[in-house]
């Protein structure tokens, strides 16, 4: 690895010293000859953008990599009149300083010719994406995101993915709960996805995906911005219902939001042929499930004075349960050919309650200088109460079980960040955590399984993102320190997190990029608990108190290929695995228990691509990869390989859009098993209606109409078969309403706070 970052290095370096680099250099001013920071500097050609960039602190803005040619340049700032010039560049220019001119009008916000999405900014772990005009006009943020590149927005619950897999929201590069439920899509400056996060988000949350939104806060008079909107399933068994609201000002904001969602008798068909020892099993059963999700935010931000900014949040979830099963199907033994009828039932219901407190307190020592403190507090409780019952002509099996779990948990972090010279970032600080788990079986006499973990995180990073060099780096490193106590056992552990991302941008077309990560995976308390937590007594499921943290090694090279408007990046990703956690079982009488132990090491290879292509009405973006597990120890070789693939499309028609969503896998592997699960897929066709309504018919599963999964897992004197068919999760549709309100005062411009300045992008770091 060593050798080829070497190799690496050298060839980006090589390359710069063999290609001249244009540069284009200029200030800009307000009336009173003061210079104006976070304007938007835009370089067009044949009425098409084709780069852009923002002034610093002192009105300053450089851009290099530009290809030779003539140039109309463009600044513009909200509230402000856009200031032009024409030039010509073949090597170097400084082009004479804008001065912007108020516009009497009163903040009717500047139409820049050209298409913003067509410009992607590049940076060491990020890209910056911009949206269109008619995305900043859509009913709500989500919908907005949609034509953000790597993105799954999901149109029913609207939530975010980002290549399948959750991904932390930020605004501002601050934790702000829920706040996409409210927020004004106009307000949106840009959005940066940063798929190599530093060190700096590797403590005690293991952040491996970002998605940063910043937001544009240049307006003084005060704001109401409502939002509400629900998803019903015509066979009422499925309902999603959202409603929120924002009041603020250039200087303050307060939101509140609420969702509630329920399942009402779901039904899922379930099967399961077994073999553990002499013993086989053919089980059947159906499954109604009922479920209700409660959940209210309130939060809100303060910017206190150019060097005083505050944020807080407050958020509680309940979530209760229920599932009853009618089971049936056939036993027997192998050795005499013998077998019974088997009926049975099982009754499973819990509770789940969270809550969560957030503050967030910045303060900008001086300009592009910064300390920021986070402290969290969460609180979450959970009980189940589980019974289970199977009779054949051999035995009965009877099973109860009722636990009640507790967890606190506190975190303060401390995060340092400093600019010098408008180049270079500094980044250090600390994240200090304790967590507190309590697990109950209240159905036996066993002791309670205690689970305390103390974690001390220090990190400190350095990158030139800030800069317009062609060659963009990032380097961080962490310390981790982290003490558990289970059951009055102490353990500790020290590890390093290192963190490297490098990008080199040609022109304004092509680009590479080489990132490299180190993380941690930490046992489960599932994984650890020692006491049996199933119901069934041919079947113990136990967790091991002795296992310790996995981790793993990531390095991933991608080519950007960004023109006009056409995006691409093909890549090849090498991931390493090391001890991680991993399912092992054996029979003895009978009777299969599955536990856990630390032998997971392999690597994992996929490569693949993606594309983006934006349409003058829409846009279409694909991704799919090849996915291929090394691993001696794999039961389902050789052909252990799978294909991902996603798609999403996004047209839009006067007051009409239609969004559609389709993916899946081929197959996902472990050691000891196999899952092969439905394509997925989904489409929203809304219609945007006078005085803020939207009405909307969502379909889901068109594709593939039965969504049904199915798993092998093979072992030692143990291998079974299952199959899980959603009945009612199939071919559904849904009709949703939308309301949002946005007042219609007037905004005026003010002088944007410093801090503003520095959280434009968090740019990997």
């Amino acid at each position: 690895m060593k050798r080829f970052f070497f190799i690496f290095l050298t060839f980006l370096i090589a390359t710069q010293a063999l290609h001249a680099q244009t540069e284009v250099k200029g200030s800009v001013y307000d009336a009173g000859k003061q210079p104006m920071a976070g304007c938007s500097v835009w370089f067009l050609q044949a009425d098409s953008i084709v780069a852009g960039c923002l002034t610093d602190e002192e009105g300053r803005f450089t851009l290099k990599g530009l290809a030779a040619g003539s140039y109309l340049c463009r600044v513009t700032m909200l509230g402000y009149k856009a200031a032009e010039q024409t030039f010509s560049l073949q090597q170097k220019v400084r082009l004479s300083a804008f001065t912007l001119q108020e516009d009497p009008t009163l903040l009717k916000e500047v139409t820049v010719t050209g298409d913003r999405r067509d410009v992607v900014k590049t940076a060491a772990g990020s890209m910056t994406y911009y949206l269109s005009e008619r995305a900043k006009q859509s009913r709500t943020a989500y919908e907005a995101l949609r034509e953000i590149p790597k993105l799954q927005v999901d149109p029913v619950m609207n939530t975010i993915k980002m290549n399948g897999t959750s991904v932390l929201i930020l605004i501002d590069g601050v934790k702000r709960p829920n706040y996409l439920q409210v927020l004004d899509p106009a307000m949106i400056e840009s959005v940066e996805v940063v798929e190599s996060p530093s060190a700096r988000y590797m403590g005690a949350e293991n952040v491996t995906q970002i998605l940063n939104i910043h937001i544009n806060r240049a307006k003084v008079r005060p704001y109401v911005n409502v939002n509400g909107w629900g998803r019903q399933s015509l066979n009422t068994n499925f309902g999603v219902y959202n409603v929120g609201a924002e009041i603020g000002n250039a200087t303050s904001s307060l939101y509140l939001t609420t969702q509630q969602f329920y399942f009402k008798n779901d039904q899922t068909e379930n099967s399961q042929h077994s073999v553990s020892g002499d013993l086989w099993q053919e089980r059947y059963n159906n499954r109604s499930y009922n479920s209700h999700s409660y959940y209210v935010g309130l939060g809100g931000d303060r910017i206190f004075s150019d060097r005083h900014y505050g944020s807080f949040s407050l958020t509680y979830i309940a979530n209760p349960m229920n599932s009853d099963y009618k089971k049936w199907g056939r036993v027997g033994y192998l050795s005499d050919g013998s077998s019974s009828d088997m009926t049975g039932w099982q009754q499973d219901e819990s509770t789940f309650h969270s809550a969560n407190a957030y503050l967030y307190y910045k303060y900008t020592i001086a300009p592009r200088h910064t300390l920021e403190l986070t402290g969290n507090y969460a609180f979450s409780s959970s009980g189940s109460q589980n019974e289970s019952n199977e009779v054949n002509d051999f035995f009965s099996n009877y099973g109860y079980m009722k636990t009640d779990n507790r967890r606190h948990s506190a975190q303060l972090d401390v995060d340092y960040t400093k600019v010098f010279n408008n180049r270079y970032v500094l980044t250090a600080g600390s994240n200090t955590s304790f967590a507190a788990t309590n697990l109950d079986n209240l159905a036996d006499n066993l002791p309670i399984f205690d689970y305390d973990r103390w974690q001390e995180y220090l990190y400190v990073g350095f990158n030139n993102n800030s800069s317009a060099d062609k060659f963009k780096y990032n380097f961080s490193v962490g310390m981790d320190m982290r003490v558990f106590r289970l059951n009055g056992i102490k353990r500790h552990y020290v590890e390093w997190v290192p963190a490297a991302s490098l990008a080199y941008t040609f022109n304004q077309t092509h680009s590479l990029a080489l990132n490299y990560n180190h993380q941690r995976s930490e046992p489960s308390l599932a994984t650890l608990n020692p006491h049996n937590m199933s119901t069934d007594s041919l079947y113990i499921q136990v967790g091991n108190p002795n296992l310790t943290p996995g981790r793993w090694d990531r390095i991933r090279l991608a080519y950007r290929l960004n023109y006009k408007k056409l995006f691409v990046e093909p890549f090849v990703q090498e991931t390493f695995y090391w001890n991680l956690v991993t399912a092992v079982g054996s029979v003895e009488d009978n009777i299969y228990t599955n536990t856990y132990v630390n032998t997971g090491s392999f690597h994992v290879l996929n490569a693949g691509i993606s594309i983006n292509y934006n349409l003058p009405f829409g846009n279409l973006y694909g991704s799919s990869y090849f996915q291929k597990r090394y691993d001696k120890e794999m039961v389902f070789t050789p052909n252990n390989g799978a294909w991902v693939t996603n798609f999403s499309a996004n047209f839009f028609y006067k007051q009409f859009s239609l969004n559609v969503n389709v993916g899946g896998q081929t197959a996902t592997y472990d050691r000891n098993s196999k899952s092969k699960g439905a394509a997925w897929s989904n489409a929203s066709l809304s219609w945007n209606l006078p005085k803020g309504w939207q009405v909307s018919v969502v379909g889901e599963g068109f594709i593939y109409p039965k969504l049904s999964y199915k798993t092998w897992v093979q072992q030692e004197n143990y291998q079974s078969y299952g199959t899980r068919l959603m009945k009612d999760r199939n071919l559904r549709f849904l009709v949703g309403v939308t309301y949002t309100f946005r007042n219609k005062a007037e905004r005026k411009q003010r002088q944007q706070k410093r801090f503003n300045s520095t959280d434009t992008e968090i740019q990997g770091m």
